[in-house]
């Protein structure tokens, strides 16, 4: 009977843990969404994106959904899991020097191309053994953006 408890448990401590972390991240969207106001900023909702990210100990392959803002030079992604939509951190892919409230992470790139409609970004992270690479895939084919522009 005990096992029971202890199942039901961890399944509840799972639900209502994802359910906490999608809140704490939906309200940083929104908060983010606040400190953008009056600036001139391009938003794309839904987009599907495909991340995938290596280190010397792991390789990680994600396939979300992503709000894409661009602002100047700047490109944040605002994740969404599929298939539950759960908010995630925000990503500032940038060159500057600049960085932005309630962004969870800013990364750098070392290349943008465009791939049959799509915004590849590929990269580099962190140092010593914590040190990898990602690439980005955002597919922008149901859209009518030049991708050229942000190039």
């Amino acid at each position: 009977m005990e096992i029971y408890f202890i199942f039901a448990g961890m399944l509840c401590f799972a639900i209502f843990g994802n359910l906490g972390i999608h809140l704490y991240y939906k309200r940083k969207h929104e908060n983010f969404f606040q400190t953008l106001k009056g600036k001139n900023y391009t938003l794309f909702q839904k987009l599907d994106m495909e991340m995938e990210s290596s280190t010397k100990l792991s390789f990680s392959y994600q396939f979300n959904k992503t709000d894409v803002i661009i602002l100047d030079n700047e490109i944040f992604l605002l994740i969404f899991t599929k298939p539950f939509k759960q908010a995630q951190p925000i990503l500032q892919i940038s060159n500057s020097n600049e960085i932005f409230p309630f962004v969870s992470r800013k990364i750098t790139f070392d290349s943008k191309f465009r791939v049959n409609g799509k915004l590849r970004i590929m990269g580099s992270f962190g140092s010593d053994i914590a040190n990898g690479k990602y690439k980005i895939f955002i597919d922008f084919n149901k859209t009518d953006f030049d991708l050229n522009s942000i190039l």
